[in-house]
């Protein structure tokens, strides 16, 4: 009974698999070529995170090439240079061979990548992924029938790049990146640089603000502290330039009208009731102007632009306009009978003292004139100095009455007689308030010796303003000839890789 029972459980189990096979085969009879291919294929493949050769002493030798398509920005403060690329990806996979007569003559398939073993290659210098949109990742690979596969993706790629701002806004940034596979060493994935037609294409598209000047890869072999074994990487550079065409009219030509109307403030009177709003309205102006171009600088403390020392000194020279109109206001308005000192006065080349007190100084005709004579001439000069005064006292002198004119005169003889002394002049003739006269007189040509002087000084300050600018000018621009490339890419090139092994 046993035995019975023994016998039919296996009749029935060979009758169970026979139906599943011929299930099976009729299932696989309707399978098109490409898919009993990629079954066959991924049926005995592993796991696809081991390398795909047979002898785990091999090395998988991984082309790869970076091509950017369009620049699509470079953010200045935070030093990031962001753009579009189309990366290439090339290597030899150990169990995806099979013979295209087996499958109707099929020499090419697509896998998915995450199906297969697919190299770790990334960007050591990438901060960034950039808008979701932008990358296509998920994209399929291409093998053929000796096991050879490409692979293309399109990635948007934000990476660090350190700027050299000292030419602005004719400055040339060179941005690298290195690409390598970040799980391997040297001895079990090398990466190289991958050279076909595609891979000198001149696609980029500039942003309009930034041009790519230059671009070029390089095969480098670098050993690092933290592996014994050397990696093998492909570097990528490439050399942005500023447009400075924006620049030129929104920084250079505000800057010029800055400066002139810097310098228009020595011009200007001091009688203008303005010329200490222009100065500090001028300095506002300055501040304002560098901190909306400091805006957009990366903040770096070893490299400074050269037009920031240009805006230094004029920035400078604004300040101390203020501080020396309110000197030159102040020497303008002196009311004092003070003469100008001596040293000012030659150092402001305005004539001596004699030469601003000439009508108060004896011609030659009167010295040659005896000295009574000289004094009544000075008397009489004095007198003319103060005619109203001298109109009152002839008024006084004159009395209406015939006796008061005859004491009058009497006083008169004797006040004479009293005023010139001795015939031979040895006391000159004195008149009623000559030495007021002199003082006023004096201290009007004292004043107008401290008008000029301010007039003076606002020439001498409009001299230095204008000579220190132009020297500052000079300097920039010798700045900008010495820090200068020495050659200059006017059209895009892209060089081929060096090996450094």
């Amino acid at each position: 009974m046993d035995e019975r029972k023994n016998i039919f459980l296996k009749a029935a189990t060979v009758t169970l698999f026979m139906v599943q096979f011929a299930f099976r085969r009729g299932e696989t009879a309707e399978l098109s070529a490409p898919k009993r291919l990629a079954d066959d294929l991924l049926r005995n493949y592993g796991s696809p995170f081991v390398r795909p050769v047979r002898n785990h002493t091999n090395i998988v030798n991984v082309y790869f090439r970076p091509r950017p398509v369009w620049f699509a920005d470079f953010d200045e403060s935070k030093q990031v240079l962001s753009f579009v690329s189309t990366n290439k990806y090339e290597w030899t996979d150990e169990y995806l061979t099979w013979n295209p007569d087996d499958y109707d003559g099929i020499e090419k398939i697509t896998l998915g990548k995450d199906q297969i073993w697919f190299p770790d290659i990334i960007t050591f210098e990438r901060v960034g992924n950039g808008p979701a949109e932008a990358n296509m990742e998920d994209t399929f690979v291409t093998a053929d029938y000796r096991g050879n596969l490409v692979y293309y993706n399109l990635v948007f790629l934000s990476v660090f790049c350190k700027m050299d701002v000292r030419l602005f806004p004719y400055d040339t940034h060179s941005c690298p990146a290195r690409f390598l596979s970040f799980a391997y060493e040297g001895d079990a994935v090398a990466v190289f640089i991958a050279n076909d037609s595609d891979s000198s294409e001149t696609a980029l598209k500039n942003n309009g603000v930034w041009a790519v000047a230059h671009y070029h890869f390089e095969e480098v072999k670098i050993k690092y502290p933290c592996c014994p074994i050397p990696y093998r990487e492909v570097h990528f550079t490439m050399d942005i330039r500023r447009e400075s065409g924006f620049y030129v009219l929104n920084v250079g030509i505000p800057t010029l009208l800055l400066s002139l109307t810097t310098l228009s403030v020595f011009l200007l009177h001091p009688e203008c009731g303005e010329k200490i709003s222009l100065c500090v309205n001028n300095v506002l102006a300055w501040i304002i102007f560098q901190q909306l171009l400091t805006m957009n600088m990366p903040p770096t403390g070893d490299q400074t632009p050269i037009v920031a020392y240009y805006f230094a000194v004029v920035i400078t020279i604004s300040f101390l306009s203020v501080l020396t109109t309110c000197v030159t206001l102040s020497i303008y308005h002196t009311k004092t009978n003070r003469p100008l000192p001596g040293l000012l006065r030659q150092v402001l080349l305005i004539g001596g003292r004699n030469s601003s007190h000439r009508s108060l100084q004896p011609t030659k005709l009167e010295v040659s004139m005896p000295k009574k004579t000289e004094g009544l001439l000075r008397n009489s000069r004095c007198m003319e100095a103060r005619g109203h005064e001298f109109s009152s006292f002839d008024s006084a002198v004159q009395a209406p009455g015939m006796s008061d004119r005859r004491s009058s005169k009497g006083d008169s003889n004797r006040g004479t007689n009293n005023s010139m002394g001795t015939m031979d002049g040895s006391t000159p003739l004195t008149m009623p308030g000559s030495d007021d006269t002199d003082d006023e007189t004096a201290g009007a040509s004292f004043e107008t010796e401290w008008v000029k002087a301010a007039i003076r000084i606002d020439v001498i300050l409009f001299i230095l303003a204008l000579s220190a600018m132009i020297l500052a000018a000079l300097s920039c621009a010798m700045l900008f000839k010495f820090h200068k490339p020495d050659h200059d890419h006017d059209e895009l090139e892209t060089g081929d890789e060096d090996h450094h092994d």
